[in-house]
């Protein structure tokens, strides 16, 4: 049996331990602090603390616990990532597979946003590496409900290790070897879902909401396609997937965002990583010439001041074209 860690002690990353557990793999969690060691022991997570406690889950604060390591579930903010890559490198053998289970784009002061699989290459570039991401809220995976994973990679012989290793669990895993196209599905998805809780915040009604996810979509994969993504990994559960269950209401951190905006009232900004998100893909885009326009609508509310009524009302003043 294979050993795995999953670094990182949030709602996911929990989720995904979980889930193992309950595959019977050999399984146990990296964190920062021995509070959270604690939490976990007795089934219990920090950011969903009236979630019912799973079974008892084995954690450490030591990263020797790296070193036996077959499969790697990396489930940290994306700001975190290249600190924890390596981390990575330094401690775990160099046949270790690395999974990103987390969504975003990491940006370094007023650099383009990189999306993991790119920060990945650059900083492990001898490592076998993947993504998993697509529709999936913590809570119900630590309540042990079913969900549709896709796992990423260019390696099929990790796509099967991890598919075998959720086998037994409630979590159904579809490969896929475009993890560019993956990933930028799990990142935009948040972007458009702020934007779509402006809408439904503002009163605008389920037309405008739609027009805005159907429109997303065209955005996602005009993103995609540019950064050497495939369409079919945008129409798949980590795109179309991944953007309407985040759409669908304010179970959605990022929905629930974009729905504060739009009614006027002061959002919780701890949890939503379209807003870390946004800035980044925003520069990235402009440097590329591509249009983005939902994208920067969200950029200038969030992150330059615009009044968010002023900016609806120049994206439907925008001149209509042919459909994409």
């Amino acid at each position: 049996m294979n050993s795995q860690i999953v670094i990182g002690g949030g709602s996911w990353g929990m989720g995904i331990a979980a889930a193992l557990t309950a595959a019977n793999q050999d399984v146990g969690l990296l964190v920062r602090n021995p509070q959270t060691v604690q939490l976990l022991a007795e089934g219990k997570c920090r950011q969903l603390p009236n979630q019912p406690a799973v079974a008892a889950l084995a954690a450490t604060i030591d990263p020797v616990c790296l070193r036996k390591a077959d499969l790697i579930y990396v489930v940290v903010p994306a700001s975190a990532t290249r600190d924890t890559l390596y981390l990575i490198r330094d401690m775990a053998n160099q046949e270790a597979g690395i999974v990103f289970a987390a969504k975003g784009l990491v940006a370094e002061g007023s650099s383009d946003g990189r999306l993991l699989p790119e920060i990945a290459a650059a900083a492990l570039p001898d490592r076998q590496t993947g993504i998993l991401s697509g529709p999936s809220f913590a809570d119900e995976v630590l309540a042990g409900l079913p969900a549709a994973l896709t796992i990423a990679a260019q390696n099929p012989a990790l796509i099967d290790e991890v598919q075998q290793s959720f086998a037994n669990s409630n979590l159904r895993l579809y490969g896929n070897d475009d993890p560019i196209g993956v990933a930028v599905g799990g990142t935009m998805k948040n972007v458009i879902a702020i934007a779509a809780g402006c809408a439904v915040g503002l009163g605008l009604g389920d037309n405008a909401k739609a027009a805005i996810l159907t429109r997303g979509i065209a955005e996602i994969a005009r993103f995609a396609v540019a950064v050497g993504g495939r369409l079919e990994s945008v129409y798949g559960l980590s795109g179309v997937g991944d953007l309407a269950l985040t759409c669908a209401g304010p179970h959605s951190r990022n929905m629930a965002y974009g729905m504060a905006i739009g009614a006027g009232l002061e959002p919780d900004t701890r949890l939503a990583e379209g807003r870390h998100t946004v800035a980044a893909l925003a520069r990235r885009a402009a440097t590329m010439g591509l249009e983005l326009p939902i994208t920067n609508a969200v950029d200038r509310v969030i992150n330059h001041g615009d009044n968010l009524h002023d900016v609806v009302t120049a994206l439907l003043a925008r001149p209509t074209g042919q459909e994409d």
